[in-house]
Order: C-alpha cells, then sequence, then structure tokens
C-alpha cells in the first residue's frame, strides 16, 4: 500500500508534467473518459503500456496504491486520474479529498492488449472465428478453425505481443518518487491453445502396387569326356567341363599291361548335368570312353504382382500395415551363442496424415514391397548335424516421399522401368570357333529381364461407415454340402 499527498509548492513543475502527459495521451485514451465518486466502486481494465483517464466528481488531495508495479497513477486537474499499465497483474486505488473523505475505490486489471490483437487476426484470417481471452500473465485463443495451418498463424500472431513484453520487462515508462517499483519477477507468460480444428480429422490411405516382370532364358550347354589309350605308351583324351585325376586307388580305369605299372592316373570327370531338356550320347570299347550331354532350353517367364493395402488413421498419428510374415536369421553371440532375429518381408505401409483444411491432407510416406526368394540364399551348415539351415534373400522395392494432395486426388509417387540383358559364351579354344562344329566345343547363356513398377497413393478424408453398407471378404462364402464335397469336389456351395 503506497499513499502520497499533493505538495502545494511544486505545484507548477507537476501542472507541466500534467499538461505533458494530457499532451502524450492517446485521444482513445481521453475519450473513454468514466466519472468516479460518493465512495463508490468501480473497475476499469487497462491495456498494458496504454493509458485511461478516469473523471473524478470531487478534487482529490489524497491517494493510496495497492501495487505500484501494475499501474502509475497521476492526478491531473485534481479531478481527472490518470492511470498507465506498467505490468500484468490487478492493483486497487483509493482517493480522498482535502476533508479525508473517500471519492472512491478502483479496481484497476492491467491485460494484454486484446483489442490490437483481435482486429490483427481478424484482419489476416478474415474467416476464422477466433475468441482471445487474457488469464493472468497469458493470453488463452479458443474457438473452431478450419486448418491447422491457420491455427499454427494465429499462434505466431499471439506469440508477438510476448515478444514486446520481453524486450520491455527492464523498462520503466514513470516512476513515482514515493511508490518506486520494487517487483523483480516480470516473467512472460504463454499462449494457451484452446483452438480446434474442424472438420474430417481421419485420413484413409489408398495404395496401390502393381508390378509386372518378365524374364527370357536361352541356355545351350554342351559337356563331354573323352579317354583313348593305344598299345603304344600314348594315352590322350579331352573334356569339357572339367576332370580330376587322383591317384589310382583299386587300380585305373584303363591301364597299360606293360610291366612297369599304369601310364596314367584314375580318370575322374565331372558329372554330366541336363537341369531340364537336351540329349545325351555314349560310346564305349576296350581302348576309348566317350561321353556327351546337350542342355538345351528357352524358357520364358511372367510374374505379376498387385497390392492394394488401405489404412485409416487420425491426423498428426502415424499407421503402420504389414501383409506378410518374418523369417529366422540367426546371429553369432560370443563364442558359442547364437540368437534368432526376425526379418520382416510383405507389404509394408508406414504413413502420417497431417489435414490442412477441409480439401488439402500432407503426407509422409513409407512403402515397401519385399518377397522371398531362393536366389543368392545362404546356407549355414554344423559340425555333426546333417541338417543344413537356409536364410532366404530378399527382393525389395520401396518409396519414401512428402506428398501433399487433395481429398480423393492419386499421385504416382514411385515408378521402375528396368531391363536387363546378359550374355555369357565359354568355349574351347581354337575349336569352339569352327564354324558348326565348333557348336560341339562351347556353352552359352543368353538371360533377358524386363520389369516395370508402379506405386499410387489416394488420400481420402475418412467417415464413419452405416453398418448395413458395409461388405465383408467372407460374406459371398457358403459351406459346401456333403454331396458337393464328397461327389462334386465342390470347395464352395451355392448361395441360395
Amino acid at each position: 500500500m503506497c499513499e502520497s499527498r499533493i505538495n502545494p509548492g511544486n505545484a507548477w513543475k507537476m501542472f507541466l508534467v500534467f499538461m505533458l502527459l494530457i499532451w502524450l495521451t492517446p485521444a482513445s485514451a481521453q475519450n473513454q473518459l468514466s466519472r468516479l465518486g460518493g465512495g463508490a466502486e468501480n473497475s476499469v481494465t487497462v491495456p498494458l503500456y496504454k493509458s485511461r483517464v478516469i473523471g473524478l466528481n470531487a478534487p482529490a488531495a489524497r491517494i493510496s496504491v495497492g501495487n505500484p508495479d501494475v499501474a502509475d497513477i497521476l492526478i491531473l486537474r485534481s479531478t481527472q486520474l490518470y492511470v498507465l499499465g506498467k505490468d500484468l497483474g490487478t492493483t486497487n486505488v483509493l482517493l480522498w479529498d482535502r476533508d479525508d473523505i473517500l471519492i472512491g475505490t478502483l479496481n484497476i486489471e492491467v491485460t494484454h492488449d486484446l483489442k490490437s490483437l483481435k482486429e490483427k487476426l481478424f484482419r489476416l484470417l478474415p474467416k476464422e472465428k477466433i475468441e482471445v481471452y487474457s488469464a493472468q500473465r497469458n493470453i488463452v485463443l479458443a474457438g473452431r478453425v478450419s486448418n491447422v495451418v491457420n491455427m499454427n498463424a494465429a499462434l505466431r500472431i499471439a506469440e508477438g505481443y510476448f515478444t514486446q513484453i520481453a524486450a520491455a520487462v527492464e523498462t520503466e515508462t514513470f516512476e513515482l518518487e514515493q511508490a518506486a517499483t520494487t517487483r523483480e519477477d516480470k516473467s512472460v507468460g504463454q499462449i494457451i491453445n484452446m483452438m480446434s480444428v474442424g472438420g474430417v480429422q481421419q485420413v484413409m490411405l489408398e495404395v496401390k502396387v502393381a508390378e509386372i516382370s518378365r524374364t527370357e532364358l536361352k541356355r545351350l550347354d554342351v559337356r563331354f569326356n573323352a579317354i583313348f589309350t593305344g598299345s603304344s605308351q600314348w594315352n590322350f583324351g579331352g573334356v569339357n567341363g572339367g576332370a580330376t585325376f587322383p591317384d589310382a586307388g583299386l587300380g585305373p580305369v584303363f591301364t597299360n599291361p606293360a610291366p612297369f605299372g599304369p601310364a596314367i592316373d584314375e580318370f575322374a570327370p565331372n558329372d554330366l548335368l541336363i537341369g531340364d531338356k537336351g540329349f545325351f550320347a555314349s560310346f564305349l570299347s576296350e581302348n576309348a570312353l566317350f561321353n556327351l550331354a546337350f542342355d538345351a532350353a528357352k524358357e520364358n517367364g511372367l510374374a505379376k504382382i498387385l497390392a492394394e493395402p488401405t489404412l485409416v488413421t487420425q491426423t498428426g498419428h502415424e499407421a503402420q500395415f504389414l501383409s506378410g510374415g518374418e523369417f529366422p536369421i540367426p546371429v553369432p553371440q560370443g563364442i558359442n551363442g547364437t540368437t534368432i532375429e526376425f526379418k520382416e518381408f510383405g507389404v509394408g505401409i508406414r504413413f502420417l496424415p497431417v489435414v490442412l483444411d477441409s480439401e488439402r491432407i500432407s503426407l509422409k510416406l513409407n512403402i515397401s514391397v519385399s518377397e522371398l526368394v531362393s536366389d543368392n540364399s545362404v546356407s549355414i551348415s554344423t559340425d555333426g548335424v546333417s541338417s543344413t539351415f537356409l536364410i532366404p534373400s530378399l527382393t525389395t522395392r520401396s518409396a519414401q516421399s512428402t506428398v501433399e494432395l487433395a481429398d480423393g486426388q492419386t499421385i504416382g509417387v514411385a515408378g521402375l522401368i528396368n531391363e536387363n540383358l546378359r550374355e555369357v559364351v565359354t568355349k574351347f579354344p581354337g575349336l569352339g570357333s569352327i564354324p558348326g562344329l565348333g557348336a560341339l566345343f562351347r556353352s552359352q547363356e543368353f538371360r533377358k529381364g524386363e520389369t516395370e513398377l508402379l506405386i499410387l497413393v489416394t488420400p481420402h478424408l475418412a467417415k464413419p461407415l452405416v453398418p448395413a453398407e458395409v461388405q465383408l471378404p467372407t460374406d459371398n462364402f457358403v459351406e459346401p454340402s456333403d454331396f458337393g464335397w464328397f461327389l462334386q469336389g465342390s470347395l464352395e456351395g451355392r448361395r441360395k
């Protein structure tokens, strides 16, 4: 509580100060003149760093200010009270006349400049109905906005008022000699967001993954092995496909009857294999062995993948979807320890939607399609165990992107056209280049692959469905009768 009396000796000095204050006081503050008198109790709201003038019914000789840190109080012409908001908060003022009779009590609340804030919000966001309140040192924004972007804009506009307060915390516009400010805590408040976003806030994402792959294979693999022995000391032969010559254990296959033992070790050619289609021939006599195998193949392959997953989630929340499975992978732990980790495969989706307004949706996408293949697989065997652990490999197609679409619009987030060609020719030096006959001394393979991939996404603002309109995949299934199951082999019955 701070009390002060007017000193007649400083009348001219105070008169000049008061006239300066009146000249600096905005016209809007002077027009908001109200009357105080008769011992009544009135309330007034003053914006921060702005002033108001209160009229008095009788000249004031003595005043008492509850908290001079909140507002500066000056008496102008002895019948006008000048109020300047210095800090957010509340205080009261008591006024007496020369006869110590109470003129009145004034309750003052210093708030944020809400009028200016409302005008800026209306100019910048005219279509939004945003309500603004002051709660102690905080600003409360309430109402219903159409989208998240406008809500964030309103919050940033309101935050600018706190910047003004923070810059003026250490500055005092007026100081009274009898009531110098002693408050040190002038912390800046915060924005309390009570706004809600209107419209549908659930997003349904439709994803289409379409892939088609074509392969072509041409293969001609010729393998042979031959060995000839004669009465001389020479033995000779040829091989296309590999052979080994280990030491003879129980005697050579072909031996020379010379008393000094065999002239050639055991002849062990590699196996001649025909994968699917081909020809083979064999000749055996007393002094010759000849084996021949043609592995010829022409294959065309076609693979089609079409996945259409659908997933629903709320705006601002991530959703995940996986249609596939997991396969184990052994991971060594220490010297004799092994743990099992599982790797996912299949059609997987992760997306984070944000509804910007009633028509626009922002999506953060992560889409992957993987499948198990036998190529490049890894086999793990253990000593003393006859079984082998096979770890398959994965072929993966994935896409990560962030897009913005309207409700029901479709966009391709990933596309791929891949074509590969590989030709391999292995031939016997010299002989493999002979026209016609050279085909017996060479093997050749031709592989060609084409892949086309397209990933499409379509977001929708999701709304609840009527249960009667929902169709399930199992609605059309009818269990077969005993007659259809045993005699006709039917897997499904007929709908009545």
